[in-house]
């Protein structure tokens, strides 16, 4: 018997939070502690640098909460599991609800929605400078062309088209082994996108949406999210401070 959830249908839901929210609050990062299973923990405990443990603990607490929240349960009443290339899935209870999770220098991403491939990518528009090299690697003749154009900006806009690629290969569980240079993102407008395919991967479903928001301030979220079931409106909870 498959779950019932509050989540509206057309719905993909995003919250994004900052482990300064645990920093200075030992109630918090007891809480957040306490929502990981035994293996987690352990795994918790490897973590060299301390933001890299807290983003992985903050990660597992929103998410077990949200999706809790989505089917009426408390947040260690439903079991988790990793699919394809690590993506997170609901093992138990047997339900049409999606989730993905990101994480980037201190800020924690969640998604969640139903009925449809889902995945939410974070980068840090601060982050080392990429070789310009790898523009012509990862991305198609058309995207690098707009990169190129960005002049002494192309770094940021070559995160947005990144962002936007990881976001479709987690919603799909796959792998950075697929030649992103056979995806193009056509930007609509400041915040939303459209998915072409060529060459390699011609003929893959395009029925996808697409959008990203800055936030935390250094940061961009971006979400994906099929279509094959209808139309989607994406929400962002940005509660990163």
């Amino acid at each position: 018997m498959s779950a019932a959830s509050s989540l509206p249908a057309g719905v993909v839901r995003a919250r994004v939070v900052s482990i300064a929210t645990l920093a200075t609050d030992a109630v918090k990062q007891r809480r957040a502690f306490e929502c990981l299973t035994r293996p987690e923990r352990e795994r918790f405990e490897r973590f060299r640098h301390d933001d890299d443990r807290w983003m992985f603990a903050l990660g597992r607490q929103v998410a077990r909460e949200m999706v809790g929240d989505a089917l009426g349960m408390g947040p260690s009443e439903w079991h988790w599991r990793e699919g394809s290339h690590g993506r997170p899935e609901i093992d138990r209870p047997a339900t049409d609800v999606h989730f993905n999770l990101s994480h980037s220098a201190g800020i924690v991403a969640c998604a969640i929605g139903r009925g449809r491939e889902l995945g939410v990518d974070l980068e840090h528009l601060q982050r080392r400078a990429p070789d310009p090299a790898i523009v012509d690697r990862y991305l198609s003749p058309v995207e690098a062309a707009d990169v190129r154009a960005q002049g002494p900006d192309w770094i940021q806009r070559f995160l947005l088209y990144w962002t936007l690629k990881e976001a479709y290969l987690k919603a799909r569980g796959l792998g950075i082994s697929v030649p992103l240079s056979d995806i193009t993102f056509r930007l609509d407008g400041s915040d939303s996108a459209r998915i072409e395919f060529h060459a390699a991967l011609a003929g893959t479903d395009p029925r996808w949406a697409f959008q990203w928001w800055p936030v935390a301030p250094e940061h961009l979220v971006a979400l994906a999210a099929s279509t094959t079931a209808g139309p989607v409106v994406f929400e962002l909870d940005a509660a990163a401070g």
